[in-house]
């Protein structure tokens, strides 16, 4: 049976999505890029917030087409809407035939399993290791404790495991995902041993918690070669009550203290970080607060979030809710500050030579990713090359202009 797929949300759950698809295969089935000739159509849902509740709904309605038009037999909806909306999910969505939950599959206290390949899908280059299920963090805005349920971690030889047949298939670049990968016992040595495997030439982290960052894991990656320098640091906010509110377990002191020590101990990191606007009782002045320091701290990479009010979670009931319009104007005068600060590093970039692995042919080269820059999230660097290189290749490219967010180089 031709199946069709769709990966809704971040990169944790395209991890999921993978295992589904190798669970197809398995069971004899085998994938086509159009949904029209499909017998079966599996979309494999976000619902961490309202905007991607709808995306989901959205997403599984127009694809419902093809059960009229083409030769769709069965569409099914899996992931997280089913699991956070089981009950109403029949109602949202009359159109599906079945509604699957997300999988389970990290028990407290896990067995070694049997790995074999998964079926990938992201290019042959690259791929991400989930490395933990579910959160104990239990952050006031967050669902992901009620769609995912609490921790649950891997075994490191399951992890290694899986490492060495990714790296044995030609991956070579590994991104270490989980609703907070910091929060992984012994993390420095699980990098360290990853960095140990014949194949692998990157090692990336993404979604570490500023509270689980250890002076250990901070060395670590600043004398490993294969861990590229980069750290993925989502901080949400700076002001103290606001931090408080959302119950992140730290505050701006320690925030300042930890950001000096990051940037003393690896002078090259690229940090990425993530923040929420608009959260209940956020202000005027904490707003200020959150811009001044983003322009004070200039990180090299940022992304903006309006807070979206979820039901269930504690942050929902609170006092103080921001107009919608309130929000949007926030987040869009954080991305001007942002865009300001980019564009002053990347100027700074003109001159310097970094290794870039190649992704695509385009007009006038190929656009490749720096090692300061992970998977669709952030950005670019055309390669301008008069030899022919191919997708997967890691080569050192001199940075000849810069643009906002992207570059401009030639093979040294």
């Amino acid at each position: 049976m031709k199946a069709y797929i769709v990966s809704l949300g971040c990169p944790k759950n395209l991890v999921d999505t993978e295992g589904l698809m190798t669970q197809l295969a398995k069971m004899g089935h085998f994938f086509t890029s159009e949904p029209k000739e499909a017998e079966l159509i599996l979309v494999n849902t976000c619902a961490f917030l309202q905007s991607a509740k709808q995306e989901a709904i959205d997403t599984i309605k127009k694809l419902a087409q093809w059960k009229k038009k083409g030769q769709c037999r069965y569409l099914i909806a899996a992931g997280c809407l089913p699991q956070r909306y089981k009950h109403k999910c029949p109602e949202l969505l009359p159109e599906a035939d079945a509604f699957i939950g997300v999988p389970q599959k990290f028990s407290p206290e896990p067995k070694t399993q049997n790995l074999e390949p998964r079926i990938k899908a992201t290019p042959p280059w690259f791929a991400y290791v989930k490395i933990a299920e579910g959160c104990n963090n239990n952050c006031a805005y967050c669902v992901v404790p009620m769609i995912r349920g609490k921790l649950r971690t891997r075994k490191i030889k399951d992890i290694m495991s899986e490492v060495k047949l990714l790296a044995n298939s030609g991956v070579k670049e590994i991104i270490y995902v989980a609703q907070d990968t910091t929060v992984y016992p012994n993390f420095p040595s699980l990098l360290r041993k990853t960095c140990r495997i014949r194949g692998v030439k990157w090692v990336r982290v993404m979604y570490a918690h500023p509270a689980h960052i250890s002076n250990k894991l901070i060395r670590v990656m600043a004398a490993e070669k294969k861990i590229v320098k980069y750290l993925d640091l989502p901080i949400q906010h700076v002001n103290d009550r606001i931090l408080k509110l959302m119950k992140r377990r730290y505050l701006r002191l320690e925030l300042e203290k930890l950001i000096s020590r990051i940037r003393r101990e690896i002078p090259s990191l690229a940090l990425r970080t993530s923040v929420i606007v608009g959260f209940p009782g956020e202000g005027e002045a904490e707003f200020n607060e959150l811009l001044a320091f983003i322009k004070q701290v200039k990180f090299s990479r940022l992304g903006v979030f309006t807070y979206s009010r979820e039901p269930g979670t504690p942050a929902y009931k609170m006092r103080g809710q921001v107009s919608g319009r309130t929000k949007q104007a926030r987040l869009d005068r954080i991305m001007r500050a942002q865009a300001r600060v980019s564009w002053e590093q990347n100027q700074k970039m003109i001159g310097t030579t970094i290794e870039t692995i190649i992704e695509r042919s385009a007009q006038g080269g190929y656009i490749g990713r720096t090692a300061m820059d992970a998977p669709d999230i952030d950005g670019t660097i055309l390669v301008r090359s008069t030899k022919t290189l191919k997708p997967g290749q890691i080569v050192s490219v001199r940075v000849k202009k810069a643009k906002t967010y992207d570059l401009i180089g030639c093979l040294t």
